[in-house]
């Protein structure tokens, strides 16, 4: 799931050098400044631009809230943040904008699970990637992975004290939701309590609202509004919204954290509209994309499923209107159908979840062409689900992980396009963040023996066919058996489940291969816990903090990600000090904790850093590659058609 403010690279044009982009879209005030700079870069294979150097170049990034999952994926932190805030005047920086007209069509790789990306269930980043222009975001992130204060909506955001820390949001008296009702100080009272994991506040019918993660919002005391449109009185509220006294149609809204809480722009992107949401509901309410209110530039026209999503720009729109008339997704979900798509133009802008050698050529092939390879914030690893009797024992996951060549999944797949990949150590930063410490060394080498041995240890023996045989549980006398799932249509994870299916019957465990839809896989068999061993891909978010829905315990209801059935006190205890930490430093330190006990719990298996592929007709124009979670619309307001 995505707060905005928290969960992806820099303003990169695939080009030698940086240049300035047509209409630059946020100016960032203080230490740093436009587009222009520059960078380290080479041509890798077949003439495409690697870029490289950017990552360790970011402050304290930010982005999404939470993670988000893409068909091999879902977030990631990056720095602590150095300078001064950013502010974006998207409506207004640059040249004047022309007449609106044009459109583009940008393919996306996974079918929705819903149009909630602040739920579990429809957490997805193709979702993110289209909710970036619709759902209002206090915070846009840059692709330089800063905050940038989204001054059409908020005039201005501020944090003052500590105990107890209080954020003063003044709302545009000129914003307002598609169907004309004002954004106000309702809709932060709204989100607050539909992702604040408190009991109190349920969904339509009395239903425990669905979070994707609760961090930071688990950490609000109070929201209250003030200062009313055109000097109007505040609202009384009622009892039945839960805003009685609140001064619900304020647009000054005014937010109380105990304990602190240092990522605080990470939180209410993806502002939900509550006049619609309270009624329809939260959890499954908005499914219908009808009831998908746009609060910025483009409205949702139609919505054809598993085809197209085409927006078209949002006739209430208080600021500058995005350039383009409409912005179509089309939904490819087979990676390697993309490239012939933008061949034959029936799309302009790829970024395959996953790419692979073949992908690259392919492209490189084609003529009037920009294309960018750089690394990613996003990590592939494989989720153990310990409800499963076996993968509850430790000693099971740690066999797993000591017969996983992890080095072989990598030269086999990803490693066939960017060279360098090692197996990733951690699991809250990549290796190019300054803040990243291997915590798995221990699995850096496979080790088959060690692995057969701690099977053994567990009273297994071999049948003739190779496989262990467990001596209790349901597989008793039968072989040891798991299933690997991922989304369909991925060459790179097909064959990444293929090699791990063959390193596992060297140690004696048989593995079987069944993959979803994208939607059921990340809509149902995750959030259910319908699986054994997930293979996915975290999409980064720069804020570290939205690691804690994802390994805080599960039995915590502010744990919407934990999917493995993990549970720890120490783990609880490290990640929710970080989420309050006092610098950036004991932040570090905390979660980098907390990740060195998930390895000597052996909680998940991370794979490896990802490279991220970005392809796009030189007839669109704009387009400003992002490995933030908010993907290459986040400026899509200002791409343009020639």
């Amino acid at each position: 799931m995505c707060h905005l403010g928290a969960c992806t690279v820099a303003d990169r044009h695939p080009l030698r050098k940086w240049r300035k982009i047509e209409n630059p879209p946020y100016t960032e005030c203080g230490s740093c400044v436009t587009f222009r700079e520059t960078s380290n870069t080479g041509v890798g294979e077949g003439g495409v631009l690697v870029v490289s150097g950017a990552i360790n170049e970011q402050g304290r990034a930010m982005g999404l809230k939470g993670f988000l999952k893409r068909s091999a994926c879902a977030g990631l932190a990056a720095g602590a943040l150095t300078g001064g805030l950013v502010i974006a005047s998207p409506a207004t920086s640059g040249a004047a904008s022309s007449p609106s007209s044009g459109t583009l069509t940008m393919a996306i790789d996974q079918t929705l699970a819903g149009f909630n990306v602040n739920t579990s269930a429809a957490s997805e980043y193709v979702l993110q990637e289209i909710l970036d222009v619709v759902w209002p975001q206090p915070f846009i992130i840059t692709s330089k992975l800063k905050a940038a204060l989204n001054s059409d909506l908020l005039t201005s955001a501020t944090s003052t004290g500590t105990s107890p820390q209080t954020v003063t949001y003044t709302l545009n008296p000129k914003a307002v939701w598609q169907d004309g009702v004002g954004i106000t100080a309702d809709d932060f009272i709204y989100n607050w309590q539909a992702q604040s994991a408190n009991k109190a506040f349920t969904d339509v019918g009395g239903a425990t609202y669905d979070a994707a993660s609760s961090s930071g919002y688990n950490q609000i005391l109070s929201i209250k509004g003030s200062h009313p449109s055109g000097g109007a009185a505040c609202d009384p509220g009622s009892a039945a919204n839960r805003n009685l006294g609140l001064c619900p149609n304020g647009r000054t809204v005014t937010v109380t954290f105990k304990p602190a809480y240092a990522d605080w722009q990470s939180l209410f992107g993806n502002l939900v509209p509550a006049h619609i949401s309270r009624t329809a509901g939260w959890n499954t309410g908005l499914n219908n994309f009808t009831k998908v209110l746009s609060g910025s530039w483009y409205e949702i026209k139609s919505y054809t499923e598993g085809q197209s999503l085409v927006l078209q720009q949002n006739p209430s729109y208080w600021g500058t209107p995005g350039h383009l008339k409409t912005i179509v997704f089309q939904f490819i979900t087979d990676d390697t159908q993309e490239t012939p798509a933008l061949q034959n133009n029936e799309v302009q802008i790829i970024n395959p979840a996953t790419v692979n050698l073949s992908i690259v050529q392919n492209t490189s092939q084609l003529s009037n062409i920009n294309k960018v390879i750089t690394p990613g914030l996003e990590f592939e690893h494989f989720d153990f689900n310990e409800a499963n009797p076996y993968l509850a024992k430790l000693p099971i996951r740690q066999a797993i992980a000591l017969g996983t060549d992890r080095k072989q999944l990598i030269a086999r797949t990803v490693g066939e396009v960017s060279k360098g990949i090692k197996p990733l150590g951690n699991r809250m930063y990549v290796s190019s963040q300054p803040q990243y410490v291997d915590h798995g060394k221990a699995y850096a080498k496979v080790n088959t023996s060690a692995a057969t041995k701690l099977l053994k240890a567990q009273g297994f023996k071999k049948g003739s066919d190779g496989y262990f045989q467990p001596n209790y549980g349901p597989e008793k006398n039968q072989d040891l058996a798991f299933t690997i799932s991922t989304t369909t249509g991925n060459t790179t994870r097909a064959s990444t489940e293929q090699l791990f299916q063959a390193q596992m019957k060297s140690i004696g465990i048989k593995i079987n291969i069944q993959n979803y839809a994208a939607g059921t896989f990340f809509g149902t068999n995750l959030p259910q816990g319908l699986f054994d061993i997930a293979e996915f891909a975290w999409v980064p978010t720069p804020f570290v903090s939205a690691n804690e829905s994802i390994y805080c315990s599960y039995t915590s209801s502010a744990c919407g990600q934990n999917w493995n059935h993990f549970a720890s006190k120490a783990v609880d205890k490290l990640v929710i000090a970080g989420a309050s930490a006092s610098s950036p430093a004991a932040e570090t330190s905390d979660y980098n904790k907390a990740d060195a006990l998930l390895w000597s719990n052996m909680v998940t298996l991370p794979l490896y850093q990802k490279p991220q592929f970005f392809a796009w007709a030189k007839t669109a124009k704009n387009i400003v590659p992002n490995i933030a979670s908010v993907g290459l619309p986040w400026n899509g307001n200002l791409w343009t058609a020639s």
